[in-house]
């Protein structure tokens, strides 16, 4: 924790669209609560997230604002790691979007705008802020940080269909994941481990670094995510034991190959039992790298994916890029606003 003092320029960036226009009455509660205690609040909502996000960056970097808070879901949360984090600048949540993953992991209030005021405010008054890792991600999509969890998988499939349903339909997630599954086919990964604290069971083989030690595992799997928090998709335990205050990375690889398996594997991922499989394994690290790897004609089960057709790598929810990547977490990148006694 760390006090700096009583902090005055605000900045608050909403997404107007998130929660079915939620969110914008949660905005403009946090904005009058922020102003009336003596806050000058620096409006950074853009007219998308590219806008948001460029918004943000810049007033950070310029020293505009002491602080930063985002009001909406995990993709605001996204928006607003990509401005702190590094920074120093400390970053307050108000979760009032759909998912809200990175606030429940964090036990911030969840569609409570009023009780995310109130910590706010404490939290300015105080300087309180609590440090958090965040994940560095490099490689074809860019560099980006991450809040949440890397996917690149099954859940990286879902994630991307449920992001083009409509925002207001009803369980949308699951009904992607069950339009996946109906699908499914193993993909092809090839998989680079730095600081393996353990394994999870998974064969891991050394492998040649000037720099680290570095462990490689290929094969076919379902599910590859890396994960900074425990939970994804708006509650789904994909990592259960995940923290961010560890500096590690729980990377979650379900070594799962028929569309039977698949169709288990997902309801149990709700509770966290999953990880209770022998297929599937948790694999704490400092680092990964996520690559395609094509898998030998003689070894290719009947309707194996080819590297070509794995689904684009997601990070918080939102579209990276398709893979390589490497993510990386990075300790305490996020000072995150924390009322005292408070997480």
């Amino acid at each position: 924790m760390s006090d700096r003092g009583a902090v005055r320029r605000v900045g608050v960036a909403v997404n107007p669209t998130a929660a079915g226009g939620r969110a914008r009455d949660a905005g403009l509660l946090v904005v009058g609560r922020l102003r009336a205690a003596g806050h000058d609040v620096v409006d950074l909502t853009g007219t998308d997230a590219a806008d948001a996000t460029a918004r943000t960056t810049t007033a950070v970097r310029d020293g505009a604002v002491d602080a930063l808070v985002v009001v909406g879901g995990d993709g605001m949360v996204h928006v607003g790691v990509q401005a702190v984090a590094g920074a120093g600048v400390p970053l307050g949540v108000v979760a009032a979007g759909t998912g809200n993953d990175f606030a429940a992991a964090h036990d911030l209030p969840v569609r409570r705008p009023g009780a995310a005021a109130d910590l706010l405010l404490t939290a300015l008054a105080t300087g309180r802020t609590r440090p958090v890792d965040a994940i560095a991600v490099t490689g074809a999509p860019g560099a980006r940080w991450v809040a949440g969890a890397v996917s690149a998988g099954l859940d990286a499939a879902v994630n991307g269909r449920a992001n083009a349903l409509p925002a207001r339909l009803p369980a949308r997630y699951v009904l992607s994941a069950l339009a996946e599954i109906a699908t499914f086919r193993a993909w092809g990964y090839d998989l680079t481990f730095t600081g393996v604290v353990d394994d999870g069971g998974l064969p891991l083989e050394p492998a040649a670094s000037a720099d680290d030690v570095v462990h490689r595992w290929r094969g076919r799997a379902a599910l590859v995510t890396a994960a900074n928090i425990h939970r994804i998709g708006g509650g789904i335990r994909v990592a259960p034991d995940a923290r961010s205050d560890d500096g590690l990375l729980d990377v979650v690889v379900a070594t799962v190959l028929t569309r039977a398996a698949a169709a288990t594997i997902f309801p149990s991922m709700f509770s966290g039992r999953h990880t209770r499989r022998r297929d599937v394994h948790v694999v704490r690290a400092g680092a990964v790298t996520i690559a395609p790897a094509d898998v030998p004609s003689a070894d290719r089960p009947r309707g194996a994916r080819q590297p070509s057709e794995l689904p684009l790598a997601h990070g918080d929810g939102e579209a990276l890029g398709p893979l390589p990547v490497t993510a990386r977490a990075v300790p305490g990148a996020v000072a995150l606003l924390a009322a005292p006694g408070g997480p």
